[in-house]
């Protein structure tokens, strides 16, 4: 006897948290106010859903959504100066349809009539202007196209500092640094503020500084969901700190 298996029963989805693709670029005409995100695949955030964009998608963060590509991206209001957007993919399961928008909110952007269904796939960061910070993005890493200096010429010494990163509010990432200290002698470090406190005796260098010389480290450390990171020395030395990029797992184990 043979058995005929359903096709519903052969359709297979993706894993949970599966994402490939959905780069994001901005838009070589207008790159203060427009993303282009590359087409993609990814399993919705809610894990109920497979998400398929077929072809790059242009969204303008200047004008409030409207569907398609080359149209407006933003999810409620105006682009706003010094803000994290977050770049959702979307989908329609009546329609199928599936598209990009932007929101100020990291868990619950608002969403356009039909779309019930959707996924984080970056961040984005406006400048005092309410343009587009310039970056660059590699999978899952950010690279920040201009100096950002989280701690500038301040003192780090035996108080833990919290410093801000130029990372995205509401989830933890891993912030690649630029350490610079230009007087003072002794260990310095830079550290995830989840898992260390300086105050309690939990320090862990990253460098050790001589007088005689300027002290320029280059590393990685993990943030907290609010972007801070915390800094300490063993006495006070005028340091500062610069956000050269971080990297953001969008979701992914």
């Amino acid at each position: 006897m043979v058995l005929k298996i359903p096709p519903a029963m052969m359709q297979r989805s993706l894993p949970p948290q599966h994402l490939t693709g959905f780069y994001t670029a901005r838009d070589f005409s207008v790159p203060t106010k427009r993303i282009v995100v590359s087409p993609g695949t990814c399993r919705s955030q809610d894990d109920t859903a497979d998400i398929n964009l077929a072809a790059a998608m242009m969204k303008r963060l200047d004008q409030v959504w409207a569907a398609g590509s080359g149209n407006g991206g933003l999810d409620q209001g105006a682009l706003v100066a010094n803000v994290w957007y977050h770049c959702f993919v979307i989908l329609n399961p009546t329609t199928g349809t599936v598209d990009i928008i932007f929101s100020g909110s990291i868990t619950n952007p608002l969403l356009p009539s039909g779309f019930t269904v959707f996924r984080r796939i970056w961040s984005i960061l406006t400048n005092g202007s309410a343009d587009i910070m310039p970056y660059s993005q590699s999978d899952d890493w950010c690279a920040w196209a201009v100096q950002l200096n989280s701690f500038s010429s301040g003192n780090l010494g035996a108080s833990p500092t919290v410093i801000t990163m130029a990372t995205p509010l509401g989830i933890k990432v891993e912030a690649q640094f630029l350490l610079l200290v230009v007087s003072g002698a002794g260990r310095v470090g830079v550290m995830d503020p989840d898992t260390g406190d300086p105050a309690a005796g939990l320090f862990w260098p990253v460098a050790t500084k001589i007088s005689a010389q300027d002290l320029s480290y280059r590393g990685y450390v993990f943030t907290d969901v609010n972007s801070r990171v915390v800094g300490y020395a063993d006495a006070n030395m005028t340091s500062s700190v610069i956000t050269i990029g971080y990297r953001d797992p969008r979701g992914k184990l």
